[in-house]
């Protein structure tokens, strides 16, 4: 063990001698603070403390809790401020920093509200077949929007693409119809056809079109009793077991609308000639431009986004609404749908959608009765019936 050096000794002795000194003052202090300590230290201590009256004790706060007590610094004075500060207040659904004027229409667009009829409709839905959606090629669940979702599309529809009673809507591969009833009761469209492929989800949409139709029935029963506009069930709606691809067009309809997520390439394709092919002004869909018109090749450009949820999870998918745009080339094969009998003559149609559209022109009885009797013909068509002996065996 090596010796210490005198000047490294008498250095270490003096520091030690300094650091009793200064726990004897602290001590005094505390003595002289502490109600036990006697009146001459009471004294000095209250002198030290004018804004305190003799004799009241003074409570100590232990070293370590003043070491540990450091004033905040510039920076975090700010950081705390910038998490105190409100939220940016964010754009309203289907407005962006480059379309957000200041022409009123963002307010109008940011304010989302499902009517009380629109509302009862997809109580019908739910209580015929369930929110999600399911029971199609072979029960997996196909995607559907929220109402919520939905009244945002419709209302920017309405902002922006003259969506009114007036216009004609389809929605392509319409599964449990919701759309299609949706924008029956709002806006209240003239003419709400949706055609789906796959039999079993079809007839779920013609359930739920029955139960619609149904309360119409009764509503309009009670005539007598005025009903607000916003609790009228809309009924210009009718569904078609069909293959879209049979058509050459897409008139007479004035708006598009497919949920188009799992459509295949080819089918896209084919969709772009028979849009390009009619008069339909509008398309609504959940693909970008990229795809939309730069690979598929429809004559649209986009005009709005936004985005949109689905029932029972936590999936979002973004809404495009398009308008047709002259084309730069002639496509297909340059034919086009020609105005029918029974029809407006000035409004082209494709043979295929002739049929839904003059029976919903006929008026509610009509249509009621043949969707009674649609419904009722093919819920039990593809399901053998069961006998006694079949069961024995």
């Amino acid at each position: 063990m090596s010796a210490r050096s005198p000047r490294r000794a008498a250095a270490a002795g003096a520091s030690k001698r300094r650091g009793i000194e200064k726990n004897d003052d602290n001590n005094d202090d505390a003595d002289e603070s502490s109600p036990f300590s006697s009146p001459a230290k009471r004294t000095r201590a209250a002198a030290r403390t004018p804004n305190r009256a003799p004799g009241t004790p003074h409570l100590v706060t232990p070293s370590s809790a003043r070491k540990g007590k450091t004033p905040p610094s510039r920076q975090s004075r700010s950081r705390a401020d910038e998490d105190t500060k409100p939220a940016a207040r964010r754009l309203p659904f289907g407005r962006s920093p480059s379309n957000a004027s200041s022409d009123g229409a963002a307010s109008t667009a940011s304010l989302t509200v499902v009517a009380p009829a629109v509302k009862k409709v997809y109580s019908l839905v739910s209580g015929r077949t369930g929110s999600l959606g399911g029971n199609g090629a072979g029960g997996a669940i196909y995607g559907e929007l929220t109402s919520g979702s939905m009244q945002k599309m419709v209302d920017l529809m309405k902002l922006h693409t003259d969506f009114g009673p007036d216009s004609r809507f389809i929605d392509v591969g319409c599964g449990l119809g919701k759309p299609n009833l949706h924008v029956a009761t709002d806006p209240g469209v003239s003419f709400s056809y949706g055609i789906e492929h796959e039999k079993v989800r079809w007839l779920l949409g013609m359930s739920n079109l029955d139960a619609v139709l149904q309360l119409a029935e009764k509503q309009q029963q009670r005539s007598a009793r005025r009903i607000d506009k916003n609790e009228t069930i809309g009924t210009n709606c009718m569904f078609a077991y069909a293959d879209i691809t049979e058509a050459q067009t897409l008139d007479p309809f004035t708006h598009v609308y497919m949920f188009d997520i799992g459509f295949p390439p080819k089918l896209f394709y084919t969709l772009a000639e028979m849009y390009n092919r009619s008069s339909s002004k509008y398309l609504i869909c959940y693909h970008a431009p990229r795809l939309m018109v730069d690979e598929y090749g429809f004559d649209v450009e986009l005009i709005v986004q936004t985005n949109t949820s689905m029932h029972g999870s936590t999936e979002s998918h973004m809404g495009y609404i398009y308008k047709r745009v002259a084309s730069k080339e002639k496509k297909g094969n340059g034919s086009a749908a020609k105005s029918i009998a029974g029809l407006p003559k000035d409004v082209p149609c494709d043979p295929l959608f002739a049929g839904p559209w003059k029976m919903v022109r006929k008026g509610f009885r009509e249509l009621r009765t043949e969707v009674k009797k649609q419904f009722q013909e093919n819920q039990d068509s593809d399901r053998p019936k069961r006998t006694r002996r079949a069961a024995r065996k």
